[in-house]
């Protein structure tokens, strides 16, 4: 299969969009769903790991469990 150097480009963005997506996905802390998650800090020392759906319940949840306020601060992971 002979492909242009157009297709050849477009083929190895799709790879490294893939590749990518790959990385996101985690499991999430919350829910245990495998989904695209991202790293949060729980009061600034405490790494783990929700996804967009969760990270507002866990910080409401978590604050209402111990009476402490909550501080979720995104991560880079």
């Amino acid at each position: 299969m002979d492909l242009t150097a157009m297709e050849f480009r477009e083929l190895i963005t799709m790879r490294e969009n893939i590749r990518h997506k790959v990385d996101l996905l985690e499991v999430c802390w919350s829910c245990q769903k495998v989904s695209e998650c991202r790293q949060w800090l729980v009061n600034g020392s405490v790494p783990v790991w929700l996804c967009d759906e969760c990270v507002e319940e866990v910080a409401y949840r978590m604050t209402d469990e111990t009476g402490i306020p909550l501080s979720l601060t995104a991560s880079g992971k």
